[in-house]
């Protein structure tokens, strides 16, 4: 099965940040999804017209991104030829090409959706002179998005995509157990002071991260290990220990790596004594595991 696949069209001098941003997050925020954009997708020496029907082809849908500079305004002559402007070939494809897909890979779409989506301009398509060939995009409900908006407006957006095509969304936030009271209560510790402490030897590997978000702190370290053996070993040790002090750490496990992210999320994701516990037992936990 394949993922549900997205097409990007848009102009280069017009748009070419907001399409690299749209992916990323179309494909941060809704499950099992691709999405093309030209040039992440494209290498070098390909052939390009060949690639784009290829990526169309196998594209489930297709945004249509508009900005200023998406088309010559409508009350100018057009000195653009349009038969070989990429842009109006892509929507024009976009239209025409059937879903190459097997039943199993169509999501139940018996042909594409395309959703013209304008970016930082009057979502209208009169201000354009628009080339017949894709006139009907005038005639598709659109939406819009605001750069300067972006933040609060990109997740209502997505939502409402994932609504329309029955897309699922991931959670937004993961789910934490009831607060702990005693936790709630516990001090944390300050920069300067956590700084300090992580020089220690016993805090070996620990650093400090936010993962892009100012208000929180997590203690982070990568653990390797000889084999995925060792690394399944030292999990099950230290949740074994989790258990008994009620706190639990984020972690990862790829192969003989564990990357693990302390916090409490009881005093605001901020890292307190009871994380630093937990990272003294995650170093013991770890020579335990590789010396046996």
């Amino acid at each position: 099965m394949q993922p549900f696949t997205f097409f990007i069209s848009y102009r280069r001098r017009d748009t070419a940040p907001i399409a690299l941003l749209l992916k990323n997050e179309i494909e941060r925020r809704l499950r099992f999804v691709r999405v093309y954009v030209d040039v992440e997708s494209i290498r070098p020496g390909e052939d390009f017209p060949r690639r784009i029907r290829e990526m169309i082809d196998h594209s489930h849908a297709t945004i249509a991104l508009i900005g200023e500079q998406w088309m010559p305004l409508g009350n100018t002559d057009s000195s653009e030829d349009h038969e070989n402007d990429w842009v109006v070939r892509e929507l024009e494809y976009s239209r025409s090409a059937p879903l190459r897909l097997n039943a199993e890979d169509s999501y139940g779409r018996a042909e594409r959706f395309i959703l013209p989506l304008f970016a930082n301009c009057e979502r209208t398509f009169a201000r354009f002179s628009l080339p017949e060939k894709i006139r009907y995009l005038a005639s598709l409900n659109a939406e819009s998005i605001d750069y300067a908006n972006w933040p609060g407006s990109i997740g209502p957006l997505l939502d409402r995509i994932a609504v329309t095509l029955n897309l699922k969304a991931r959670p937004d936030q993961d789910e934490y157990p009831p607060s702990d009271p005693a936790k709630a209560r516990t001090q944390p510790l300050d920069d300067r002071e956590l700084a300090t402490i992580l020089k220690f030897d016993d805090y070996d590997g620990w650093y400090v991260d936010n993962f892009g978000n100012s208000d929180v702190r997590y203690l982070t370290k990568i653990f390797e290990f000889p084999h995925f053996n060792q690394a399944a070993d030292f999990m099950a040790l230290v949740a074994g220990h989790c258990r008994i002090i009620s706190h639990h750490p984020e972690w990862r496990n790829v192969f003989n790596h564990v990357t693990v992210a302390l916090t409490t999320w009881d005093a605001h994701r901020r890292v307190t004594i009871y994380d630093l516990n937990l990272a003294l037992f995650m170093n013991m936990a770890a020579r335990t595991v590789v010396q046996q």
